[in-house]
């Protein structure tokens, strides 16, 4: 399937969880944004959206910075 669809957005060649996860939060967000526009006519806050959303991915690269420090990847 498109080589796992290019090892699930993955920058090094490998699939990324961290990746996934903020690809599938920021498809949430944006329905539930959309609802929440149409709704009440007024755009929502977005820092603890942002805020979530970037720390899905932070701590994956987070993770990989430490795996290759390590000497482990």
């Amino acid at each position: 399937m498109m080589k796992f669809l290019q090892q699930l957005f993955s920058e090094s060649g490998e699939a990324s969880f961290s990746r996934l996860g903020a690809f599938v939060a920021l498809g949430f967000a944006c329905g539930w944004i959309t609802y929440l526009v149409f709704h009440n006519h007024v755009l929502p806050s977005l820092d603890g959206l942002t805020l979530f959303i970037a720390t899905l991915y932070g701590l994956g690269k987070a993770n990989e910075t430490l795996q290759r420090i390590l000497g482990n990847k």
